[in-house]
């Protein structure tokens, strides 16, 4: 048998208990290829690969001595001895290894997380064939009940393909009874070809890199002309509003208002070319402020309403 250290030596990770049984196998073999039959060598053999804590307690058993009862002694057997060992860790009875919840929860937190990728599914199949192998050995498990369950971890959209794909490879299949689990298996293979085979320890199907796309750009601030044409539009707007009060309650200078708005539109156009936009709204401007001043007469005509005229006109001039 290699010593302790030996890189050859069997070697058990003590915080994953249910790799016990599989560690004591890789003990059996060796003690067949050593030749060792003595079962006390077995025990201490068995003791030598773990802690000094963990030996400690096997060899602390009573199934490590005799079996001293009815006044008989007897060498416990290193297979009564191994069962002891294993019943000193929580699910390691080979009687409660496993119970149809087990299967249960696995197929429910699969469909949750989703099968995405081939290896997700494959992980998804292994894990479930663990567990239902072992129900179906120890009778606590039927056939269809494995094929319904199987199905029942798989989403929707993704199951309805495999049975599409299944419908066409097995046309001979009876409606009412469910796809074995390999069946299923091999369809997710078809359906799921060309996808990442990444499993769930890996990464996710996801691409590990993906092409960069030019982020939007921030829209721009409104351009100065568009802010220029807001606020002549909104003067427009209140000017219009001041000149249809003002014609309202003075009909009889309607004639005259026409009149003079004529003559400034032609003056204020033939102006409004060699102006800019911003100098005509600081010439609105200081109309309107002088429309709020006392009335005097220019031309024999109410200064306000000369004035809304000329003001009228520059209107119409920026507007065209």
């Amino acid at each position: 048998m290699p010593p302790c250290n030996n890189t050859t030596a069997p070697k058990w990770d003590e915080s994953r208990p249910r790799e016990l049984p599989q560690h004591f196998k890789e003990l059996e073999y060796l003690f067949a290829d050593c030749g060792i039959t003595d079962n006390t060598q077995k025990k201490e053999y068995a003791s030598q690969y773990v802690s000094y804590d963990t030996a400690e307690t096997w060899l602390g058993l009573p199934e490590f001595g005799d079996n001293i009862s009815n006044n008989a002694p007897r060498l416990y057997t290193y297979q009564e001895w191994k069962l002891a060992v294993l019943r000193l860790y929580p699910g390691m009875d080979a009687s409660a290894c496993y119970n149809l919840g087990d299967l249960e929860r696995l197929v429910n937190q699969t469909f949750n997380s989703g099968l995405a990728t081939l290896g997700r599914f494959s992980d998804y199949y292994r894990d479930f064939q663990r567990i239902a192998r072992w129900l179906l050995a120890n009778g606590k498990l039927y056939c269809n009940e494995e094929h319904c369950l199987f199905q029942q971890g798989i989403p929707t959209l993704l199951l309805s393909k495999i049975v599409h794909r299944l419908e066409i490879t097995l046309p001979s299949h009876h409606p009412e009874d469910p796809y074995d689990v390999d069946q299923v298996f091999k369809g997710a293979k078809w359906v799921l070809k060309g996808m990442d085979t990444s499993t769930s320890n890996g990464n996710s199907g996801i691409p590990s890199s993906l092409p960069i796309t030019n982020a939007p750009a921030a829209p721009s601030p409104m351009p100065k002309q568009e802010t220029l044409e807001l606020t002549t539009t909104t003067a427009i707007v209140s000017t219009l509003e001041c000149l249809e009060a003002l014609l309202t309650n003075d009909s009889k200078q309607v004639a005259m208002q026409q009149s003079l708005i004529h003559e400034v539109m032609q003056q204020d156009v033939t102006m409004g070319r060699a102006l800019s936009k911003e100098e005509w709204i600081e010439a609105l401007e200081r109309e309107l402020f002088a429309l709020r001043r006392p009335g005097k007469k220019i031309d024999g005509v109410d200064e306000p309403q000369f004035l809304l005229s000329t003001i009228f006109g520059i209107l119409l001039a920026l507007w065209t």
